[in-house]
């Protein structure tokens, strides 16, 4: 699988060169926070718009969360993300609202009870801070402020393949994207 991430890396850095050759549309920069599984989530972006309907997205996310079952136990999730969006729908005529799906790998690190295996009760965590990788898929919805301004809300669900928080890990932010030119 690490292989993979790297040419998924590799692959995002040729389509954003052959987009510079080609003559590209904007570069923004998003912020967006808001809800992640058992907590707040915090995701800064930057886009390189291969065109009016594509761009190339580059993440990075950060979960501050506590898993509330038996025993309250934090833990906190750092990623990169590489991935790729398309517009799938806009507004006719003015253009004021745009729907994007999209795409691509994770890899990061999660941080279970600030490292420490045993908990204030002593009882013994089974999982453990590691590496974490894998895929995710995401949807932008973007509502178009002025020229250099647009509020968007995002959801990403990501798939981390050897998480001991769990496989399956949701985002949900609202936030504001700024197109530097």
């Amino acid at each position: 699988m690490g292989r993979s991430l790297v040419l998924f890396s590799f692959l995002f850095m040729a389509i954003s060169l052959s987009a510079q050759r080609s003559g590209n549309y904007a570069s923004s920069v998003g912020l967006s926070g808001g809800y992640a599984e058992d907590g707040f989530g915090i995701m800064a972006t930057y886009n390189y718009h291969l065109d009016r309907s594509t761009y190339a997205q580059l993440s990075i996310f950060a979960a501050i969360a506590e898993d509330k079952g038996d025993y309250d136990i934090p833990y906190n999730i750092f990623t990169v993300q590489p991935g790729c969006f398309v517009k799938v729908w806009e507004q006719p005529n003015f253009r004021r609202y745009a729907l994007n799906i999209g795409g691509g790998g994770v890899i990061g690190y999660e941080v279970i009870n600030n490292g420490n295996n045993i908990l204030e009760t002593g009882a013994v965590i089974d999982g453990k801070s590691r590496f974490i990788y894998g895929i995710y898929a995401g949807v932008e919805w973007e509502m178009i402020l002025g020229n250099d301004l647009s509020l968007l809300i995002k959801a990403n669900e990501y798939y981390h393949i050897n998480s001991d928080v769990g496989n399956f890990y949701p985002y949900v932010g609202i936030g504001l994207r700024y197109f530097l030119f």
